[in-house]
């Protein structure tokens, strides 16, 4: 039986700088599986990406793409793709403004161009830079998007057009060069729900660990929402709990706290 369920943020949580799983988390996690604590990824990015930390963490219960994908146990529960009259238009204006997009699913994804920004945002994450073919949206399923404009005063200007031309869709600033789009109405909450409105998690307590803008709305769903040390202010602001920073055992130590391991 099902004891608690605690989701997890990848970058700035679970990850280090380098991008991998520290071996104190790696331990914590072992630990909550022998205690029938069920972990899962929580995060913005997508199946594709994930391989390598699923095998290397046993984890298979995953939710992606800020909501828009669902997995458990590696049975895909649900996915929210965006519509194509949606697509066509966002694809329409950013082609006009000359901003680039990442299109995802689960399989893998396209860009419509390569600029500084996309160059950067990948270079972030240690990944290549994504293929470009501005027409995939029109040719597959895409679940969530990268809107290419950075976290500057005219980038932030140029989101909140957006926000304000779409109300089909839910944008979150979840890095220094592009914002997160996903349906409106998606978010890391909407999956929580999707996974425990599963009987076998009925009363089971949820314990979620994040740190981004795109967190707040899981810690504000779980039972106990927990910051990370290193946590922006207005994630900080809407936890149960906040515990030390990611580079120094803040989730071993949290689920040490809360009996979890």
């Amino acid at each position: 039986m099902t004891k608690a369920v605690c989701f997890f943020d990848l970058d700035g949580t679970l990850l280090n700088k380098e991008k991998q799983v520290p071996a104190e988390n790696l331990a914590a996690i072992k630990a909550m599986q022998a205690n029938d604590v069920l972990p899962v990824l929580c995060t913005g990015r997508n199946r594709w990406e994930l391989d390598e930390l699923v095998a290397e963490t046993g984890i298979d219960t995953l939710i992606l793409g800020n909501g828009a994908d669902v997995f458990y146990k590696g049975q895909h529960l649900f996915q929210s793709p965006v519509g194509a009259p949606q697509l066509a238009r966002f694809a329409g204006q950013a082609a006009a403004d000359d901003l680039a997009i990442s299109f995802y699913n689960d399989r893998h994804i396209a860009a419509t161009q390569h600029n500084d920004y996309i160059e950067a945002n990948y270079g972030l994450v240690h990944q290549a830079l994504p293929a470009v073919d501005p027409d995939f949206y029109q040719k597959e399923a895409v679940v969530m998007m990268l809107l290419f404009t950075p976290n500057t005063e005219a980038g932030r200007e140029v989101g909140a057009k957006y926000v304000a031309a779409f109300p089909e869709l839910n944008f979150f600033r979840n890095g220094p060069y592009a914002l997160d789009v996903v349906n409106q109405g998606i978010t890391k909450a909407t999956g929580i729900d999707v996974l425990t409105d599963r009987p076998e998690f009925k009363g089971v307590p949820t314990y979620a660990f994040g740190d981004g803008n795109n967190d707040i709305p899981m810690l504000k769903r779980a039972t106990v929402g927990v910051a990370m040390g290193n946590a922006l202010p207005q994630v900080a602001a809407v936890a149960d709990y906040q515990t030390d920073d990611y580079l120094a055992n803040g989730i071993p130590n949290a689920l040490k706290h809360f009996d979890l391991i």
